[in-house]
C-alpha cells in the first residue's frame, strides 16, 4: 500500500527519531505493549507507540482543569513532561487513564485493622480484596492484635496470636488477580509487641506468608537497648488483654539480623524517625503504616499517587568533561510533575475501591514525586556512585529539588486552594518543613496544595520502559543473558541501555574497556550505599525504597552494623539482599561461568560430577561401621541423614529417612540413601554425590538454623557436607520469572523485577 503525505506525517509523528532506540529494544517494546498500551475489549493492544500513550494520558489528566484554555495548556505541558520518558507515572496511571475498566490509578493503599476482633480481621480481608480487584496494593499493621496465648471469649479459649493471621492476609492477597500481576502486601508489627519473635521468624519457611513483604517497626528505645545490651520490655495492653514480659534486646536483634541476612526479610523501618520526620502528624493525617514497598508513609486509607522524574534525561554534554545538569528542564519537569500528580487525585476521586480511600486522598492530597535513572545521571556526569563526590552531589541535587517541589505545590495552592487538612502553624512546626529554604518557607503560611510531596519508589517495569536504572539504585549488572524466543539461539547478551549507548559512542567492544564510573551494585561497599540513602532521606518527606546488595559471605555482625549506620544517618527504613539468600535472583554472566551447574531435570536424567569413574566390583561391607546422624527440618517433616564410615574415615553408607510413617516421600528418601550407598561402595567420590544433589529445588524451600534447604536431595547433600567437612561449590539453580519462565529475576529497590519480560511485583 502506498502511503499518502498525511499517512507519512502521521507515521513520522508516531515513530519520532527520539524513539529509535526504544523500538530497537525488544524488552522495552514488550513492556509497553503488555503492560501499558491501551487494550480493546479482547485485551489486544490498540496503541502502537508510546506517543499514543503519552497523548492519551496527558489528555486525560488535563481534563480536570477548570477551563478549556487551561485544559489545552496543561495537555501540552503534560505531553512535554511524558515525552521521551522525562517523567514516568506510576504503572496504574499509565494503565488506567482513559480505561473504562473499574481500576484505580493509585498504586497502593494503607488499610488498618480497625479493632482486635474476628469481625474486624475479616473486614480487613474484604476491604483488601476489593482494593486488589481495582489494581491497588495494600499495607497493614498487626500490632493491635493480641499476642499468642492471651484469653479470648470463644471456644478457642486462648488466642492463636497476631502472627497466626498473617497467612490469612497473604492468601487473600494471592487469590485476587490483576492484569499482569498479583496484589502486593506488606505486614508490619512493632518491635515491642510480645509476638515479635514469631513475626521475625515466620518466613524462615518460604511456604508461609509468601504473598507479603514483612517489616518490623523499630523504636529508638529498642536501638539504644541493643547498643547497651539492656533488657527490653515487650508489652501489649487493650481492654481485652494485657501482657508484659522482658527479654534481652540483643536476643531480638540477633534473630532479626540473622533472618534478614538469610532470607532478605524482615525489613527494618525506624518508626520513631518516620514519625519525627513526617510533615503530616496532625489533623487526622498521622502516619500509621506503609505501602508494600515501604516508600510511602501513610495514614489510614491513605494512597500512593506516584510518578518519577527521569534524572537521566536532564544531563547536557553527557559523558564529557563539560557534562552538567539541565536545571531549567529539570525544574520544569518537577513543577509539571507536582501538578500532574495533584490532578491525578481529582481524576481518580470516583475510582477508589473504597469510600474512605477517596476521603483520605482528598483530605491530605498526599502525592509522591519520585525519581529514576539516578545512576545513569551520575555516569553521564562521569561520577562514580560509591565515592564521596557523588554522595555530596546527590545531597545538593535533592535539596534543590525539594525546594522546587514545595514551591510548585504552593503555587498550585494559590490557584486552587490548600489541602483541606492544612493548618499553617502546625505544618510549619514539623522538623522536615523547617529545613526548607527560607524563601520557600515564607510562602507556606499562604498555602500548600499537598501535605506530603516527595518519595523514592521502586520503578520496576517503568524503568525498563524508560530504559534507565531503577529508582536511585546503581546499575545491577552491565549485561544480562536473555533467552531467545526463537530456535536460532538459546541465549544472547543484552547490555544496559546506557552502557550500549556509551560503547557505541566511544567505539568500544568489550565491557572491560569501560571507565571506572560504570560501577555495579555488587561492587559498591554497603556503607557507601547507606550513606547515599541517608543523603537523600534528608530531602524526602516520605520514605525511600532501596536495596543494599551484600556479598554472599557477609556476616550477621556486618549486617547489624549496616542497620545501625542507617539508623544513625536518619534513614526511615533499610532493606538488604545478600547474594543467594532468596530464590529467583539473577546471577551475572561471570558467576554463571565460574560455577557450572550439573544438568538435573529429573531423577532419570542425572548428570554426575566428572569425578565419577567406572565403578569397580562391589566391596564387602564391614560388620561394624561408625556413623553419625544429622536432623534437619523440612516442610515435609524432620529429615534424618545417617552417614557411616569405614576404617579410613570415608563415608561408605548413607541412610535417609523422613519423620513420617509410610508414604511416597519416605520411600523416595530411603531409595535416595540406598543409591548413594551403592554408588559410594562402588568407588564413587562423595564430592560427586554432593555436587549432583546440591542445588536441586523442590516445591518449597525452608531454613534450619540459617541453612537454606531447597529439597530433600539438597538437604542430604548439605548434611553430607557438614558430616564430611567437604565443601562443594555449585551455582544456585535459579527460580523462574512467574510470567515468562526465564531465570532472570533481580531484586532491587525492595522489589522483584524480570530483565527478560519486564515483570515487576511492585508496579
Amino acid at each position: 500500500m502506498t502511503l499518502t503525505v498525511d499517512d507519512k506525517t502521521a507515521e513520522a509523528e508516531l515513530y519520532p527519531p527520539s524513539l529509535e532506540d526504544f523500538f530497537k529494544d525488544e524488552l522495552r517494546v514488550r513492556v509497553f505493549l503488555d503492560k501499558y498500551s491501551l487494550k480493546d475489549e479482547t485485551g489486544k493492544p490498540v496503541e502502537k507507540s508510546p506517543v499514543e500513550m503519552w497523548r492519551r494520558v496527558s489528555h486525560e489528566l488535563a481534563s480536570i482543569e477548570t477551563s478549556d484554555e487551561k485544559r489545552r495548556v496543561w495537555e501540552r505541558n503534560f505531553y512535554w513532561l511524558l515525552q521521551d520518558f522525562r517523567f514516568v507515572p506510576g504503572g496504574r496511571i499509565l494503565f488506567g487513564a482513559g480505561q473504562r475498566r473499574r481500576s484505580t490509578l493509585l498504586n497502593c493503599y494503607y488499610i488498618p485493622i480497625k479493632a482486635d476482633s474476628i469481625e474486624d480481621i475479616f473486614e480487613w480481608c474484604k476491604e483488601a480484596a476489593r482494593t486488589y480487584s481495582f489494581g491497588g496494593g495494600v499495607g497493614t499493621d498487626i500490632t493491635l492484635l493480641r499476642p499468642r496465648g492471651t484469653p479470648v471469649n470463644n471456644a478457642a479459649v486462648v488466642s492463636s496470636g497476631s502472627v497466626s493471621f498473617m497467612e490469612l492476609f497473604s492468601v487473600t492477597t494471592g487469590t485476587i488477580g490483576q492484569a499482569g500481576r498479583r496484589g502486593a502486601l506488606i505486614i508490619t508489627t512493632r518491635v515491642d509487641h510480645p509476638d515479635v519473635l514469631d513475626f521475625i521468624e515466620i518466613k524462615k519457611d518460604l511456604r508461609k506468608v509468601n504473598h507479603a513483604n514483612i517489616s518490623v517497626l523499630i523504636t529508638d528505645e529498642f536501638m539504644k537497648a541493643v547498643e547497651k545490651d539492656e533488657i527490653f520490655e515487650l508489652h501489649f495492653e487493650s481492654d481485652k488483654a494485657k501482657v508484659s514480659k522482658k527479654t534481652r534486646a540483643r536476643e531480638i536483634w540477633e534473630k532479626l539480623v540473622r533472618n534478614a541476612r538469610d532470607t532478605a526479610e524482615p525489613g527494618l523501618i525506624f518508626w520513631d524517625t518516620v514519625k519525627r520526620e513526617s510533615p503530616t502528624e496532625y489533623n487526622g493525617m498521622e502516619v500509621h503504616g506503609f505501602n508494600p514497598c515501604s516508600e510511602q508513609c501513610l495514614e489510614d486509607y491513605g494512597c500512593c499517587c506516584l510518578g518519577s522524574v527521569n534524572l537521566s534525561a536532564f544531563v547536557l554534554d553527557e559523558f564529557s568533561d563539560k557534562a552538567t545538569i539541565d536545571w531549567e528542564g529539570l525544574e520544569k519537569a518537577v513543577r509539571f510533575g507536582v501538578r500532574f500528580l495533584d490532578n491525578t487525585l481529582d481524576y481518580n476521586a470516583e475510582r477508589h475501591p473504597l469510600p474512605p480511600q477517596k476521603t483520605a486522598s482528598l483530605w491530605s492530597r498526599r502525592i509522591g514525586i519520585g525519581f529514576t535513572g539516578l545512576a545513569d545521571m551520575l555516569i553521564k556526569l562521569r561520577m562514580k556512585y560509591d565515592e564521596d563526590e557523588a554522595v555530596n552531589f546527590v545531597d545538593k541535587l535533592f535539596e534543590r529539588i525539594k525546594n522546587i517541589a514545595y514551591d510548585a505545590s504552593s503555587d498550585i495552592a494559590a490557584e486552587k486552594g490548600s489541602f483541606p487538612a492544612f493548618d499553617p502553624e502546625k505544618h510549619l512546626s514539623q522538623p522536615f518543613v523547617q529545613r526548607l529554604d527560607p524563601k520557600v518557607l515564607e510562602r507556606i503560611p499562604q498555602g500548600l496544595r499537598n501535605a506530603c510531596i516527595l518519595t523514592i519508589p521502586p520503578v520496576g517495569s517503568g524503568s525498563i520502559l524508560a530504559g534507565t536504572t531503577s529508582g536511585v539504585e546503581p546499575i545491577f549488572a552491565l549485561s544480562y543473558l536473555r533467552r531467545s524466543k526463537s530456535l536460532s539461539q538459546q541465549e544472547f547478551k543484552v547490555f544496559h541501555p546506557l552502557l550500549r549507548s556509551y560503547m557505541q559512542k566511544h567505539g568500544l567492544t568489550r565491557e572491560e574497556e569501560l571507565p571506572s564510573f560504570f560501577v555495579t551494585s555488587h561492587k559498591i561497599k554497603p556503607e557507601l550505599r547507606v550513606k547515599m540513602q541517608g543523603a537523600m532521606q534528608k530531602h524526602i518527606d516520605s520514605s525511600i525504597s532501596s536495596t543494599v546488595n551484600l556479598p554472599e559471605d557477609i556476616t550477621t555482625e556486618e549486617v547489624g552494623k549496616i542497620y545501625f549506620q542507617a539508623w544513625r544517618l536518619g534513614c526511615k527504613g533499610i532493606t538488604v539482599y545478600r547474594e543467594g539468600s532468596r530464590e529467583g535472583i539473577l546471577v551475572t554472566e561471570q558467576a554463571a561461568k565460574q560455577q557450572p551447574l550439573p544438568a538435573v531435570s529429573s531423577p532419570a536424567s542425572v548428570t554426575l560430577h566428572p569425578s565419577v569413574t567406572k565403578p569397580p566390583t562391589t566391596l564387602e561391607r564391614l560388620r561394624i561401621l561408625k556413623g553419625e546422624t544429622i536432623k534437619l527440618k523440612l516442610s515435609q517433616g524432620s529429615l534424618y541423614v545417617t552417614a557411616n564410615t569405614d576404617q579410613s574415615g570415608s563415608i561408605k553408607e548413607v541412610f535417609v529417612t523422613l519423620g513420617k510413617s509410610g508414604g511416597e516421600d519416605l520411600a523416595q528418601a530411603e531409595a535416595l540413601g540406598r543409591l548413594i550407598s551403592l554408588y559410594l561402595q562402588h568407588g564413587g567420590e562423595l564430592s560427586g554425590v554432593i555436587h549432583t544433589l546440591k542445588g536441586i529445588h523442590g516445591r518449597y524451600s525452608t531454613f534450619d538454623n540459617g541453612l537454606q534447604l531447597l529439597s530433600v536431595p539438597d538437604a542430604v547433600a548439605k548434611a553430607l557436607e557438614i558430616m564430611s567437612g567437604t565443601s562443594v561449590q555449585v551455582e544456585r539453580k535459579l527460580s523462574r520469572c512467574p510470567d515468562c519462565g526465564d531465570e532472570t529475576l533481580i531484586f532491587e529497590s525492595g522489589c522483584y523485577k524480570c530483565t527478560s519480560c519486564g515483570f515487576s511485583k511492585c508496579d
